[in-house]
């Protein structure tokens, strides 16, 4: 990875969050400092992943790599979803978060087997990742949804869950976020339905397997929704069950293979 490039982007994400906390606490959802200095660190981000991703050896996608690609998606996402809907209190996790996983990548990531890709291929490993940043997404909205449920039936409302809209606005976003996030592991689960040859002998069959569970409990969240109705806590468990699956798909399957099996 790009070293410069690497520092900066975690100073600005740790400064943005810092500013992006104090804001919420002044009961204000957005501010436009902290949303620049987020967008300058994930441009910073983008230099460094993509410079640690990218080699004339070919593709290093070990899952520390893997894991800061996929924390810079979620950072770029919500930053510029935040200028048209109240996700601040979002970034206070998610930058942080984006700045560790670029300091674990820089001091622990090794690249071991270095691979090259054909344009199928690369169409399905960006919308995998894509698809996963989104879903992050949305179950972290999901667990902040259950919060303020929780706090609202306990009359516990209070600190920076007072600055996020109401609960139905919640609601819709997180159905707004499934839907593109479903849209996009359709996707890629076609696309490696046909561009991934021989799943065995890549080791692949258990992130096809939880893959595939987890669209399919996605689609039956998404028809529940739509044919009878279902709200807050049924969609919020839905919704964390599917991603832990995807959860086990992506990260799971990658942790196991390189540092459990290696």
């Amino acid at each position: 990875m790009n070293t410069s490039s690497s520092f900066l982007a975690i100073a600005l994400y740790l400064v943005a969050s810092g500013l992006q906390y104090r804001q919420l606490k002044r009961g204000e959802s957005r501010g436009a400092l902290p949303l620049g200095l987020g967008v300058g660190a994930a441009s910073a981000h983008a230099v460094a992943v993509f410079s640690g991703i990218v080699t004339d050896a070919g593709m290093n996608l070990s899952v520390l790599q893997a894991s800061s690609l996929i924390s810079w998606f979620i950072c770029t996402i919500t930053l510029f979803s935040s200028l048209g809907r109240p996700l601040g209190s979002l970034l206070i996790a998610l930058l942080p978060t984006a700045a560790i996983t670029i300091a674990l990548t820089l001091a622990l990531d090794s690249p071991g087997a270095l691979q090259r890709y054909n344009t199928g291929m690369i169409a399905h490993i960006l919308l995998s990742i894509l698809a996963y940043s989104v879903l992050s997404i949305a179950a972290m909205q999901a667990i902040a949804l259950a919060l303020q449920e929780y706090r609202l039936r306990h009359h516990q409302l209070r600190g920076l869950l007072k600055v996020l809209p109401p609960l139905q606005t919640m609601e819709q976003m997180l159905f707004e976020i499934i839907w593109v996030g479903f849209a996009l592991l359709t996707a890629a689960i076609a696309t490696g339905a046909i561009y991934v040859d021989d799943l065995l002998a890549q080791h692949l069959v258990h992130k096809t397997f939880f893959s595939v569970v987890a669209w399919l409990l996605f689609a039956v969240l998404l028809w529940g929704r739509h044919q009878l109705g279902w709200r807050s806590r049924t969609a919020i468990r839905w919704t964390l069950s599917a991603f832990a699956c995807l959860l086990i798909a992506y990260i799971g399957s990658k942790v196991v293979l390189e540092v459990i099996l290696q």
